[in-house]
């Protein structure tokens, strides 16, 4: 690869909302992908790319920042916003001369805080879809100019999250087996008149925010996920899912509504959350208080439920992206009902919440259909055309690699990332292993789950909850985590509890909650694990 480029080469970075890494990369598929798979033909692929958290704005956070979680702050979807002395990367570009854009769906408001790394900060309709109205006009503005050269675009898209979208044209078995991987087909077919619009000079960037679960999927009785159903009883759990009310008051409210109860949710005991059964009367009760936070809506408004563009612009007309009206709407409910109402109310949101995602995957597991995404670099003339490496990088370690490619230096805030440059790896030289930190989020807290997954194993543990399942995989022998050896290899899972401690570490200092080992234990460890072969 050659040195730095003299002059700035535009970059977009594709990230796709549920994209595991086996449905876009490597042999054995059953999608039809040719954009993709010409663009990996074109650059360089790392089909091993691990990203801590199933879940959209921890990871987006994660990404844009380099830091995991524990440092940046943002643990879930809903109701948290990226600290304000969190660095974010894009401003290393920023500085550079680059004009920075972002065009985000879903749960990625401004008000997470993720605006401020960029300095045009789109948000749209989850209706809004490359093969729409929307994405005709994206790529007729990559094509026109719009975009101020030198130009880093995100481009977060929506298809594949549910529902999933697939075109007449690919909705057969020879585009896939389940509509996730005809909505796979689907969405590559659309991505190419978005490569062809960013020009062969620009560097491309494709990657996932996370994985999926599919019905091939299956979570054993003896796992961390299977725990949480039965102590949760979410086999019995029936009611309005947090989706309706994005739907009814809008993503803000939404957002407002998980700000204000989730830290409460977390100190509460599994057994005062779950294993109640609500009555349908409950039930229609908290649809009745959405008229609490519900704006008046008037013909013009129900007409562009659905429509790419009339619904984003309705979204912004009625005020359901606006922070100060959202913060209105919830306190108007709190008068009216109460506090305790309301924290119900979210409480058996929360677990509808749950149980979808024990479908989808989303928020629950760490396996590696959850947190195993693509990631594809082209760049014409300064990357290796067609090299795949099987060796892991994490996802905190995207944007310090486009930065150290583009500017020829590691960020500015290299000394407070998790995550690194692997030009070097990209430049065919080597690579150091760095393990990488995976969690959940436990609402309540008896529900976290640590864990580290390494080039060779995967190893989550409960750090507030010693009944939850400690699970150990050798993905060398098990790419496919079927097999728990944590009871085979004890000392193993201590020394990886304690990589999984140091990177769960804010500012350096480990959580007083999981103690390190003691140097006695850890000089026995490391003696047995270098016996076994796992260390040198």
């Amino acid at each position: 690869m050659h040195g730095v480029s003299k002059t700035l080469p535009n970059i977009l970075i594709v990230v796709i909302d549920c994209a595991r890494s086996d449905a876009w990369l490597g042999p054995g598929r059953r999608v039809q992908t040719p954009s993709v798979d010409r663009l990996a033909a074109e650059g360089f692929s790392l089909p091993v790319t691990i990203t801590e958290k199933a879940c959209t704005t921890p990871a987006f956070t994660t990404l844009l920042s380099g830091q995991y979680s524990p440092r940046h702050g943002v643990h879930q979807v809903w109701g948290y916003r990226v600290r304000e002395t969190t660095p974010l990367l894009t401003h290393d570009l920023a500085a550079a001369g680059y004009n920075t854009y972002a065009e985000t769906s879903g749960p990625l408001l401004a008000e997470t805080g993720l605006d401020r790394a960029f300095a045009r900060f789109e948000y749209r309709a989850p209706c809004d879809y490359l093969h729409t109205a929307w994405g005709e006009r994206f790529v007729q503005r990559l094509k026109s100019g719009h975009y101020r050269a030198p130009w880093l675009i995100m481009l977060h898209t929506w298809e594949l999250h549910g529902p999933r979208q697939v075109l007449p044209a690919f909705d057969a078995p020879a585009f896939g087996r389940d509509p996730y991987e005809r909505a796979v087909s689907s969405l590559d077919a659309q991505l190419r008149r978005v490569f062809d619009a960013a020009g062969d000079d620009a560097l491309i960037v494709l990657t996932g925010d996370h994985g999926e679960k599919t019905a091939r999927e299956v979570y054993r009785e003896d796992s961390a996920v299977a725990y949480a159903r039965r102590r949760l009883g979410l086999d019995r759990v029936e009611g309005m899912p947090p989706h309706h009310l994005a739907q009814w008051a809008g993503p803000s409210v939404l957002h407002q509504f998980c700000e204000e109860f989730n830290a409460e949710l977390r100190d509460t005991r599994v057994d005062q959350i779950g294993q109640r059964g609500e009555s349908w009367w409950t039930r229609a009760c908290d649809r009745l208080r959405l008229l609490y936070v519900t704006p008046w809506v008037y013909l013009h408004d129900l007409l562009a439920l659905g429509k790419p563009l009339r619904l984003t612009e309705m979204l912004r007309r009625r005020g359901l992206l606006d922070r100060g009206r959202s913060r209105a709407a919830l306190e108007r409910m709190r008068r009216a009902v109460g506090h305790d109402v309301r924290r119900d109310m979210h409480r058996r949101m929360w677990l509808n919440s749950y149980k979808n995602n024990m479908i989808e995957g989303h928020m629950v597991g760490v396996y590696d259909f959850l947190v195993r995404v693509p990631l594809v670099l082209r760049w014409r003339g300064r990357l290796p055309a067609g090299r795949v490496s099987e060796r892991m990088v994490r996802q905190p370690d995207i944007l310090p690699t486009v930065i150290d490619l583009v500017l020829g230096r590691e960020p500015s805030q290299s000394g407070d990332l998790d995550g690194r440059s692997v030009r070097g790896l990209l430049d065919g030289g080597a690579l150091a292993e760095a393990p990488a930190f995976v969690s959940v989020t436990g609402i309540p807290a008896e529900l976290e789950v640590h864990g580290v997954r390494t080039e060779t194993h995967k190893y989550t543990y409960g750090p507030y909850n010693p009944e939850l399942p400690e699970e150990l995989y050798d993905l060398r022998h098990d790419p496919g985590e079927t097999l728990n050896v944590a009871g085979r290899e004890p000392e193993l899972c201590l020394h990886l509890r304690e990589t999984a401690q140091r990177l769960a570490s804010t500012a350096g200092q480990a959580e007083a909650a999981e103690p390190a080992l003691a140097a006695a234990d850890r000089a026995h460890v490391e003696r047995h694990l270098r016996e076994l072969g796992y260390i040198e």
